[in-house]
C-alpha cells in the first residue's frame, strides 16, 4: 500500500467530514429558525362569506374588510327585521358579539321598538341595498330600505343606515360601536360636508 496516497485520502475524508458537519450545523440552525417562525406566526383563516363575492380573511385579533362587511350585513339583517316573535332569538344571537354597554342599549331599544309596533299595529322590515367599508374609520355601513306596513297592507319606506365598528378578539367579531339613522351612510366626506354646511349657516346667522 502506498502510504502517501493513503494519507492524502484520509486527510481528504477528514476535510470532507468537517465540511459536511458545517453544512449540517447550518441546516439545523435554519430549520430551528423556521420552526420558531412558524410557531410565532399568527394563524390566518380564509373564509368566503355568504352573500359577498369577495374573500374574507381573519386572524386572531384582526380581519379583512370582507369579513367585517359580512358580519355587519348579518347584524343589520337581524336588527332591521325584529318582530315580537323573533325578538328573543335576535337578542340571543347578538349577545356574544356586542360589548356589555351595547347589549344594554340593544335590550332597551328592542323593547321600545316592540312596544311601538304593538301600539301602532304595524310591522317593520329592512331590505339591504348597499354594504360598504371605510378604512379611515374602520366602520361598516349597511344601507337599505326600511319598510313600515300597517293595517290594510298600507306601507311606507325610508332610507336607513346601520353603522358598525367591528373588532376581532380570538377570531370572534365584537361590535364595539353601533348607530342607526335615516338616510345614507355618514362616511367621513359626508360628515365633513354636513359640518361645513352647519358652520356656514351659523356664520350667516351671526351676520344678521
Amino acid at each position: 500500500m502506498n502510504h502517501k496516497d493513503f494519507t492524502q485520502k484520509w486527510l481528504g475524508l477528514q476535510d470532507s467530514n468537517k465540511f459536511l458537519k458545517i453544512v449540517c450545523g447550518f441546516l439545523l440552525f435554519v430549520n430551528f429558525i423556521l420552526v420558531i417562525g412558524v410557531l410565532n406566526t399568527e394563524k390566518l383563516v380564509i373564509l368566503v362569506p355568504q352573500g359577498l363575492s369577495e374573500q374574507a380573511d381573519i386572524a386572531q385579533n384582526k380581519a379583512s374588510e370582507g369579513y367585517k362587511k359580512s358580519w355587519g350585513m348579518y347584524a343589520a339583517t337581524l336588527l332591521g327585521n325584529i318582530t315580537p316573535e323573533n325578538a328573543d332569538f335576535i337578542l340571543e344571537s347578538l349577545n356574544d358579539m356586542v360589548t356589555p354597554d351595547i347589549k344594554l342599549l340593544l335590550n332597551d331599544q328592542v323593547r321600545n321598538d316592540l312596544d311601538t309596533l304593538k301600539e301602532e299595529k304595524v310591522s317593520a322590515t329592512f331590505e339591504i341595498k348597499k354594504v360598504s367599508y371605510e378604512p379611515e374609520t374602520d366602520k361598516v355601513f349597511v344601507t337599505g330600505k326600511h319598510w313600515i306596513t300597517g293595517v290594510g297592507a298600507k306601507s311606507s319606506s325610508s332610507a336607513q343606515t346601520f353603522e358598525f365598528k367591528i373588532d376581532i378578539k380570538n377570531y370572534s367579531p365584537i361590535i364595539t360601536n353601533l348607530a342607526l339613522y335615516e338616510g345614507e351612510a355618514k362616511i367621513v366626506a359626508v360628515v365633513k360636508r354636513e359640518a361645513a354646511k352647519k358652520q356656514s349657516q351659523n356664520d350667516q346667522e351671526k351676520l344678521k
